[in-house]
């Protein structure tokens, strides 16, 4: 298309994202524009009588907070049924590493009454008030223990909350438990888990847990983390959908962190509408994490929920196409997926991605051992392979400041050559493969696990801070496991991925498939509440908080 509109569409991404060139910064009391409005309008939920689903486990976040609103169903009849599944499945499975029963059903009765109230006043409650969640092991929730999924940390207690859970918990979503993670985020197997659509298989890490619980509806909601592909990939392997948010759009005060430069918090769900209701009550600002008072505001009304549909409506999007390799069964899915977002109207483009520089890794290392030289003492209760990872990540603490500044460079430049992609091909997305593996086996050997995990192309999204969805697109003919595809754009244009992403997801509404689980009663230790650990950070560790987060460019030069 021609230079002019290439011009329009970089201005028009530049206006929208003009609070992170540096130039303006978040004041005191300012904060109050990246929260929804008041007189927003109610979001668009089903209409409960289309709802036919019987067994309220079975309910996505959507239909469930339908018939949550509209008084049809009480949060504890929801829990009651989302444990019960759980405790009848998840023994072959393991995706909780904890459950929290009292807190939970204190949780649900509380946003019983107030959704009620909310009937009885003609107000509305939050959109997620009664939705059960997990939580990824890395978020803090006051008295509550929070491990990592690491015998390093065993018997930690969180000192005070995540971020993340106070949105969560003044929204009244109900917390079920923590769901396991690769231990401290590190790889990409979650090899204590088992994928719902076939136990000897990986879900893909690190928030493989949290997929896990989605697929196998043991709960509506998740929360994962996102520093190397570790929402995308399990969302693809296990058959959901995520959301890894422009970088700062979540708070991620609270949490064990991997690389702060890189993490990302994302909400997970079955559909893609799922994942999107949970986004916009997180992507509000945090007096705790100042990056998340900077960025335009979530739209009023919230994150999209439903496609236009009709024929064509992707007339008009120009779909970037990077060269990939698939096994045989995949790229078929592939090819069948830009066929059909063909068919709504969207134009595909060839393109080259930006190379990643190398240094970049050096960086992320870097990081990783300045949180974990706390436990120098403990290498020996990490998982075997991660001890190395580890023991290298805190030698590197040897790297020069000046080294790690130049590094910082490398990341902002990659940034501007990510961007100027979109603006030279005019394009609204880039369309990628969700992995690169067609499934991966969960193996161990004498305690150790000898698998790669789930592969894919997903370090441009956390290089970038850029918003990507996943969303599922069929299963393997070969192995049967799921398949999914990641649509990326440029950073801040959260709601523009989202509503591209439902247009091809209700084209593909593979996501209501549901695993054939056998009865494996779950093992998952129920757990209550104790006195909060001393703190001072949230977490109970040093060094969780992020000396340095700086909100992604949306520059070219």
């Amino acid at each position: 298309m021609g230079s002019a509109v290439s011009r329009r569409r970089m201005l028009g991404s530049l206006a929208g994202g003009a609070l992170l060139l540096g130039t303006v910064t978040a004041q005191p009391g300012h904060a109050a524009p990246r929260q929804r409005s008041h007189a927003a309008p109610r979001r668009r939920f089903p209409d409960p009588g289309t709802v036919d689903v019987t067994d309220p486990a079975l309910l996505s976040a959507v239909e469930a907070a339908s018939l949550l609103h509209a008084g049809q169903l009480h949060p504890r009849e929801l829990l009651d049924a989302c444990l019960a599944r759980t405790r009848e499945f998840d023994g072959a499975i393991g995706a909780w590493i904890r459950l929290y029963p009292e807190f939970a059903y204190a949780g649900a009765d509380a946003a019983g009454e107030g959704l009620a109230q909310a009937r009885s006043d003609g107000t509305s409650a939050p959109d997620v008030c009664g939705l059960p969640i997990a939580l990824k092991d890395l978020f803090a929730v006051s008295g509550l223990p929070l491990t990592a999924s690491s015998r390093v940390l065993e018997g930690n207690i969180a000192a005070g909350n995540s971020g993340v859970w106070n949105k969560l918990e003044d929204a009244g979503a109900v917390l079920m438990g923590h769901a396991h993670t690769d231990e401290f985020a590190i790889g990409v197997a979650t090899p204590q888990v088992g994928n719902p659509w076939n136990t000897d298989m990986s879900p893909g890490g690190s928030s493989g847990g949290s997929a896990a619980v989605l697929a196998a509806r043991f709960a509506p909601l998740a929360v994962g983390s996102d520093t190397g592909g570790s929402v995308r990939l399990p969302a693809s392997a296990c058959g959901i959908s995520s959301i890894k948010p422009t970088y700062g759009r979540i708070t991620s005060h609270g949490m064990i962190p991997l690389t702060w430069t890189r993490d990302h918090v994302g909400p997970m769900g079955r559909s893609l509408a799922d994942a999107s209701l949970m986004l916009s009550i997180l992507a509000t600002v945090d007096a705790d994490d100042p990056i998340t008072a900077l960025g335009p505001p979530v739209p009023a009304g919230g994150y999209p929920l439903t496609a236009k549909g009709g024929s064509s409506p992707l007339a008009g999007v120009r779909l970037g196409l990077p060269p990939s390799e698939l096994p045989p069964p995949l790229q078929t899915l592939f090819d069948d997926t830009i066929q059909v977002a063909r068919s709504l109207g969207a134009q595909i483009v060839p393109v080259v991605m930006p190379p990643t520089p190398t240094s970049l890794v050096t960086g992320d290392v870097v990081e990783m051992g300045s949180y974990h030289r706390q436990f120098a003492d403990r290498i020996g209760l990490y998982r075997p392979e991660r001890v190395p990872s580890v023991g290298t990540a805190v030698a590197s603490l040897a790297v020069p400041v000046v080294d790690y500044l130049m590094l910082e460079r490398d990341r902002l430049r990659y940034q501007v050559d990510y961007n100027r992609l979109f603006v030279d091909s005019d394009l609204d997305a880039v369309l990628i493969p969700g992995t690169r593996v067609d499934g991966a086996q969960r193996e161990e050997f004498l305690g150790v696990s000898v698998t790669e995990g789930v592969m894919g192309d997903v370090k441009w999204a956390n290089y970038s801070g850029a918003p990507v969805v996943t969303l599922p697109v069929g299963r393997s003919s070969a192995t049967g496991m799921p398949f999914g595809v990641q649509l990326g754009a440029r950073p801040w244009q959260d709601e523009r991925i989202i509503e591209i992403g439902l247009e091809l997801q209700e084209a593909f509404p593979v996501w209501r498939d549901l695993p054939d689980l056998a009865p494996a009663p779950g093992a998952a230790p129920e757990v209550g509440r104790v006195a909060p650990g001393p703190g001072p950070d949230p977490t109970n560790t040093l060094d969780a908080a992020a000396p340095l987060r700086t909100p992604p460019m949306n520059a070219i030069g």
